[in-house]
């Protein structure tokens, strides 16, 4: 209430005069497919503008708006906050401009051959001794020769600063997710295989050997991760799209990747061991290859399954690499690998008295058979995710097939890898493989029925969203997919919990939920206009913020409730949701 005086007052004193900040549009010019324009702040001595507060901080001051509804031959536009001032007034935490500060505006012309006319509705929050809400409405006519330096300079010295401030917390940040990556479940049975590997080893004193299988492994991943960096650079600069995870769209490597599932989940469980035919075996022992290629494929495989997991801090670094240039991309995800592949360097340059190992027993083969289950469990996980690509008819032919394999590899050969069980096996793994490639794409599931029996939920449409928070409606966006672990633990903890979905089935908002499963242009676009090259995904939008604000990959009820209440959702007469 006193906020509240306090503002009718400001507003009173400052009615009759000029505004304490003068607001001005400013040309840039084309870059690319875009144009540059700036909205100039000229802010007094003494006087500061509130700036956009970061996600989950508790900050002073509301956040700026600006919408641009009524604007001619502008299909978007995409705000460049300069990095604003920290500071403390009056004891609370506020992110603030102060003196000249340009705000570069990037908008995507509908035509790019015709002027584009800016009408950009401001509000802001000016303080002084009092503080000043105003709302102003801005216009301008962009023709395609129009050039102004001003806005590029702004633009470059934005770039220099968040270089500075943020290219060590970020390669921070994904040396920590890399870690974390270790502990989800998708990664988790890789990891405990190789401890197993390292206590056989000790049982037959070959424990320096077990520790440079763990430095190969170690390498295995390095080289998958650079490998997915440079992949990501041709899909990115092709045009095409890219993401993190984005090859669990493709059914093609989700047989493959479920058929070696299976067999390597058979051999935990003791029906066989997998081993290279005899020959090759002994003449890589010869030349001490065939274990280095044994540990160097497990760090790739570890990777490939670490894909689907957002594990925290691994979708923030990604999404600030991806819009940055080459080497930035390729650092991140190099110290991703090197945060992944950290525990395995860890055991690798640590004495051999430093290593405490159980003693070798009967235990381990109970164990065993446990990560068998595990892995065999995995493999349904990703049989499931095929079941939204092929029929499952398909699945259970190719499974049969795979089974039938195994059993010849076993009874054939009596459980000794020779050359004849892989010629019997590998043409029946291979047509096992090929049921993806020629069969008709038909998900058993449909993607509407794979989110929750909830009538909450309305098909994704972007292009709506505009509309529908012009009518005061508030647009919540849950991007997600079936084979994001993340996603899942969101939905089970926080979208599903009775106080968001009844948050959700209000009348004045509307729940979307983006289904990543397979491939949608429509959703990778989205996600990209925001910065995002991963999911999961969140964001709402509200009359009070029409640009959305986007939510943490861990969510959290306080998390969506706050950002419901900064797009402007009313309270109810308790005064909760």
């Amino acid at each position: 209430m006193g906020l509240f005086v306090v503002f009718v007052l400001a507003s009173v004193l400052y009615a009759e005069n000029k505004d304490p900040i003068a607001l001005k549009l400013v040309p840039g010019g084309p870059e690319g497919s875009s144009v540059l324009a700036g909205l100039l702040l000229t802010i007094p001595p003494h006087w500061h503008v509130y700036a956009p507060s970061p996600e989950g901080e508790e900050t002073a001051g509301f956040d700026p708006t600006l919408s641009w509804e009524t604007s001619l031959n502008i299909k978007d536009v995409k705000i460049l906050w300069p990095v604003p001032h920290k500071t403390k007034l009056q004891d609370q935490l506020s992110y603030v401009y102060e003196g000249k500060t340009l705000i570069p505006l990037q908008l995507t012309p509908e035509d790019g051959k015709k002027p584009l006319t800016l009408n950009l509705k401001v509000s802001f929050l000016a303080c002084s001794t009092l503080c000043v809400p105003f709302e102003k409405t801005l216009s301008i006519v962009l023709h395609p020769g129009d050039r102004g330096d001003e806005v590029f300079n702004a633009l470059e010295q934005r770039e220099e600063t968040y270089e500075g401030l943020s290219l060590l917390s970020l390669l921070t940040i994904a040396l920590l997710g890399g870690f974390i990556l270790n502990f989800m479940p998708c990664v988790l049975p890789v990891l405990s295989l190789k401890v197993m590997s390292l206590i056989k080893q000790s049982k037959k004193n070959h424990g320096q050997q077990a520790k440079k299988g763990f430095f190969i492994t170690g390498l295995g991943i390095l080289a998958s991760f650079l490998l997915l960096a440079l992949l990501t650079i041709i899909l990115k600069e092709s045009g095409q799209a890219f993401g993190w995870g984005i090859h669990f769209q493709n059914p093609h490597f989700l047989l493959f990747v479920f058929l070696v599932l299976v067999a390597f989940s058979a051999s935990l469980c003791g029906i066989f061991e997998i081993d290279l035919p005899s020959g090759l075996g002994t003449w890589l022992i010869g030349h001490e290859g065939k274990g280095k290629i044994k540990d160097f494929l497990s760090g790739v495989f570890a990777t490939l399954l670490a894909t689907p997991c957002s594990a925290p801090f691994v979708g923030t670094a990604l999404s600030f690499a991806l819009a940055r240039n080459i080497e930035d991309i390729f650092l991140v995800f190099f110290c991703l690998g090197l945060g992944f592949a950290s525990p395995y360097f860890l055991v690798a340059s640590l004495p051999q008295r430093y290593i405490f190992l159980p003693k070798p027993g009967v235990w381990m083969v109970w164990v065993q058979t446990i990560l068998g289950v595990f892995l065999a469990l995995t493999a349904l996980w990703i049989g499931w995710i095929l079941t939204f690509h092929i029929p499952l008819w398909a699945l259970v032919l190719s499974t049969s097939l795979a089974l039938i394999a195994l059993s010849l590899f076993w009874i054939k050969h009596h459980r000794k890898p020779t050359l004849k069980a892989w010629a019997f096996a590998a043409p029946l793994f291979l047509l096992a493989w090929s049921l993806s490639w020629v069969i008709p794409n038909e998900p058993t599931h449909k993607l509407e029925s794979a989110s929750p029996t909830l009538e909450i939920w309305q098909p994704f449409d972007p292009d709506a969203i505009n509309a529908l928070v012009n009518q005061g409606k508030i647009v919540f966006v849950d991007a997600t997919a079936e084979w994001c672990v993340t996603c899942a633990v969101n939905k089970n903890l926080v979208i599903n919990d009775p106080h968001i979905t009844t948050l959700l089935a209000r009348p004045d908002v509307i729940a979307m939920r983006a289904d990543w499963t397979r491939q949608d242009p429509r959703i990778t676009e989205f996600l990209q206009a925001y910065g995002r090259y991963g999911i999961p995904f969140n964001i709402v939008f509200g009359p009070k913020n029409s640009e959305g604000i986007p939510l943490p990959e861990i969510l959290t009820l306080d998390a969506v409730q706050d950002a419901f209440k900064k797009v402007g959702l009313d309270l109810d007469s308790k005064g909760a949701f």
